[in-house]
């Protein structure tokens, strides 16, 4: 047997991610991990009486998509293994659900392999996560200021049912077992663009910090490794402290005693913090490390009675000895911050973030499209900017139209932007004159132009 096979098989048994009879869902994008991935758990399939479905998604992204899909299809009709698939419009997805394309991208992928699982009648979904996968997502993690939760890394198992048995092989290993067994792939020609993070830090980050360190990718995934064993540990006690602290939860309330709250040391208090907005929302989406030191500025505050605001409509109140929590319908709070140069801000009101980049103009190398990716004319601006919530009587000259201008207002009526979100888009200024109304629309005035030489790239994500 392959050595490649034995590490994949060594995997599975170690985190128990498969019993024999299962039926699973193999995530295919005709990718060399994917690939990899099908013929493995194919290769082995007899060994644990499984059955496989293969699942394929058109994200509506790229032109190649169609012959990725066909590619697809063929590899598993070789294979005699079913083969499901689905097309979606990932922009459409991320205007609706108001994420960054790449983030969007990811949710429309993980609710087709869902529905593919139930519809399958499958206990299980694979995804072809490698190690380096791993090292790579723990460096964009560190550079986001993750806490121990978020370096635990890309868990082998999630939620019982997705699995990754790659996660501990390496994109060498994958390649060289294609190159043996003679499979052919595709290759998604992002993953070579220097436009998306994950691609910097792998063809740029990495090699350079290989040059202090040559095993550190292997240094980063051992770090996941550890971290993940310590956020087992510190789940479980959370899980024992919880009912001692905890005074009441309903569907969309949930409230603790302060006094026993504050007898935890402080990095169990966070933990039980997050705990608690976690079992109320369900999930911790949009919820970060400024988010949760805000609610403990909330609980050290000498006020008796004061509330605090969260992302998605989560309320933090605390009434003298009670700190609740509750789901609130109301529009974010104004907001206003300066940005004094490129880097990475976060709007703290609305849970989201900007994101900005000076870049040399390079006229052959296409940038990302995306609303949420605004290019302007850096060689007529200067540091500092505004970033803003709206406000009435703001004004711009939307992209394309030559004179005049159009109240902001008008412009979110004509995009049909609910009256609850128009508080919670960013307006980017210099000085008084509005540059970008994020995912929305680009002024006229700050777009590129032939003569520009300096590109600033801002992303709201």
């Amino acid at each position: 047997m392959h050595p490649f096979i034995l590490n994949v098989k060594k995997t599975i048994a170690k985190y128990e991610m498969l019993q024999p009879g299962e039926r699973v869902v193999v995530a295919v994008s005709g990718g060399a991990d994917s690939m990899a991935l099908l013929l493995v758990l194919w290769e082995i399939k007899r060994d644990l009486s499984l059955s496989l479905v293969v699942a394929h998604l058109d994200h509506g992204l790229r032109p190649e998509a169609k012959e990725e899909k066909m590619f697809v299809r063929k590899a598993a009709a070789d294979l005699g293994v079913p083969f499901v698939s689905r097309k979606v419009d990932v922009r459409e997805w991320q205007k609706g659900q108001r994420l960054a394309l790449q983030e969007a991208a990811r949710e429309a992928r993980y609710a087709f392999f869902l529905d593919a699982a139930r519809e399958q009648k499958a206990t299980k979904i694979a995804l072809g996560h490698t190690a380096d996968d791993q090292a790579e997502s723990m460096v964009m993690r560190i550079l986001r200021g993750s806490g121990t939760r978020g370096l635990s890394g890309i868990p082998p198992i999630r939620g019982g049912m997705m699995i990754r048995p790659l996660i501990e092989s390496w994109r060498a290993e994958v390649e060289s077992f294609l190159k043996d067994r003679r499979i052919s792939f595709r290759s998604d020609p992002s993953n070579r663009s220097l436009h998306f993070l994950r691609s910097r830090i792998r063809h740029e980050l990495l090699p350079i910090l290989q040059q202090y360190n040559p095993r550190v990718r292997q240094t980063l995934v051992q770090m996941a490794d550890l971290f993940r064993a310590e956020e087992g540990f510190w789940q479980k006690l959370v899980e024992e402290k919880f009912p001692a602290v905890a005074r009441h939860h309903k569907r969309d309330s949930l409230a603790l005693d302060i006094p026993a709250l504050m007898e935890q040391p402080f990095p169990l208090r966070l933990r039980i913090l997050r705990y608690a907005i976690e079992k109320l929302r369900g999930h911790l989406r949009r919820i970060n490390l400024s988010h949760m030191l805000a609610v403990e500025s909330l609980l050290q505050s000498p006020e008796p009675n004061k509330n605090l605001h969260l992302p998605q409509g989560l309320v933090v109140e605390k009434t003298y000895h009670v700190l609740s929590f509750s789901k609130s319908k109301e529009e974010a709070i104004p907001f206003e911050h300066s940005l004094f140069g490129p880097g990475y801000l976060e709007i703290p009101e609305i849970g989201r973030g900007i994101r900005l980049e000076v870049q040399q103009r390079r006229p052959k190398e296409p940038f990302e499209e995306s609303s949420c990716i605004a290019l302007l004319d850096f060689d007529t601006l200067d540091f500092p900017l505004i970033v803003r919530s709206f406000r009435p009587g703001d004004r711009l000259q939307p992209l394309g139209m030559e004179e005049g201008e159009k109240k902001v207002k008008d412009l979110f009526i004509d995009c049909k932007i609910p009256l609850q979100q128009r508080k919670r888009i960013p307006l980017l200024f210099k000085e008084d004159r509005v540059l970008w109304v994020a995912g929305v629309r680009l002024d006229h005035r700050a777009r590129l132009k032939p003569e520009t030489r300096r590109v600033l790239k801002v992303e709201f994500i």
